[in-house]
């Protein structure tokens, strides 16, 4: 596999350019168009003062420009920042003042929310960029001097991308919930991020004749991870905002979809829906679910409903990738486990001291290897809390191992209200 994301974008456009890459409401965009709007779309940010090293926020629902603005920031070298769509304003104002952002890509569903508070962002040059069209509120108002997303690729004649982006800048500024305080800014950089993207492949057996359902939002980390491994591999994603169940199982029907990957709250509302036994959905052969741990009942309603399909549940964060995996081997006698680490990455537990504490005892986790993060951006306090030696790094999580290596999560170590 290519070593960058615009590096595995430029080969698939070169060798596979007719191949269907994102399926979603707009309709379908190959591998050659996906290429020629991504370079568009870079070229065009670059106009807006975007250089290497910069960030562009994004508030958007899940559909073709956020894989497109993954693509882009991958060729320019920059940062995306990604706002949950779930923010309230006090909460955007946070996170686009600490980053810096000088774009901001907004989904004309929120046009409201950034419209009134428009006048406590204090980026010098704030550029905003609609996708699709604001309705008529006096809030949305405020955002009457954005650019719309499609005029600023169309203006872009640029077919080709030969400069090379850094591997080293941060390519994925993603905000922690912020359980012990203010969230917290996570600089992922591009080369260990593309490397997370390859052991997502191996770990799952990603090919480029798997056909991905991308369901759960964008702006988590796992969900840009995972629909990047599909096209990264060549594969096709299939894209929707739409999370109902006859929805996504239409979905899986019609396209003809192989994995998915999904938190336990939407697993367990599509299991449970009447619509279960109305699509077809042989075609899957893997499910995903994170995030959360899965309840015991959705969990054997998953194994029973989708019988061709093997399910995996995993432990991770926006600091460090994939910690671990439960594969379908393994759900029935380890039920409550979230498995054994991945490869590339070690986990050790300890205790208030920094030392590992005995098998079978609760300890705080601690993560090495191929971890993600740099830093929190713009807090050394946070970074030097969070770090320990030999280059681990801990979430403030408590587990325990069991007799065979498996991994339970017991607790948080502190959390505040």
């Amino acid at each position: 596999m290519p070593v960058l994301i615009g590096d595995a974008l430029r080969w698939h456009a070169t060798y596979t350019p007719g191949k269907p890459a994102v399926v979603s409401s707009d309709g379908t965009a190959s591998y050659a168009d996906l290429w020629s709007r991504a370079v568009r779309l870079a070229d065009g940010l670059r106009g807006l003062g975007i250089a290497p090293g910069e960030r562009v926020a994004a508030m958007l629902q899940n559909g073709a420009p956020y894989i497109e603005l993954y693509h882009a920031a991958a060729l320019l070298g920059a940062a995306v920042v990604p706002l949950n769509f779930r923010f309230v304003g006090s909460e955007v104002e946070y996170v686009m003042n600490h980053s810096g952002a000088r774009v901001l890509v907004v989904d004309a569903a929120f046009a409201d929310t950034i419209g009134s508070i428009r006048d406590r962002l204090t980026t010098d040059g704030l550029r905003f960029v609609m996708v699709g069209k604001a309705g008529p509120g006096a809030a949305a108002a405020e955002l009457a001097d954005s650019i719309d997303y499609e005029a600023l690729i169309a203006a872009s004649t640029l077919a080709e991308w030969w400069d090379p982006a850094d591997p080293d800048a941060c390519y994925f500024q993603g905000y922690t919930a912020g359980t012990t305080g203010f969230p917290k800014g996570c600089v992922n950089p591009h080369r260990p991020f593309a490397d997370c993207l390859r052991r997502l492949r191996t770990i799952y057996d990603i090919t480029p004749e798997d056909v991905e359902l991308v369901a759960a939002p964008l702006f988590h980390e796992a969900p840009a991870l995972f629909a990047l491994t599909q096209l990264m591999r060549g594969g096709t994603v299939v894209v929707t905002p739409d999370s109902t169940p006859a929805n996504l199982l239409g979905l899986i029907e019609t396209h003809k979809v192989t994995w998915a990957f999904m938190v336990p709250t939407m697993w367990a509302t599509v299991v449970t829906s009447p619509d279960m036994d109305r699509f077809e959905h042989s075609s899957l052969r893997l499910l995903i679910s994170g995030g959360s741990a899965l309840q015991t009942r959705t969990k054997d309603a998953l194994i029973e409903k989708f019988p061709t399909a093997g399910l995996n549940e995993f432990y991770g964060g926006t600091e460090v990738g994939l910690i671990s995996n439960l594969g379908p081997e393994d759900q029935g006698r380890k039920v409550r486990s979230v498995g054994r680490p991945v490869m590339g990455m070690f986990v050790e537990l300890r205790d208030d001291d920094g030392k590992p504490v005995p098998q079978g005892e609760v300890g705080e986790i601690h993560i090495g290897g191929s971890t993600l993060i740099r830093e929190y951006y713009r807090n050394p306090e946070a970074t030097a809390r969070s770090r320990s030696d030999r280059g681990f790094f801990t979430l403030g999580d408590l587990g325990r191992f069991d007799e065979e290596g498996y991994l339970y999560i017991v607790d948080r170590k502190k959390d505040a209200i």
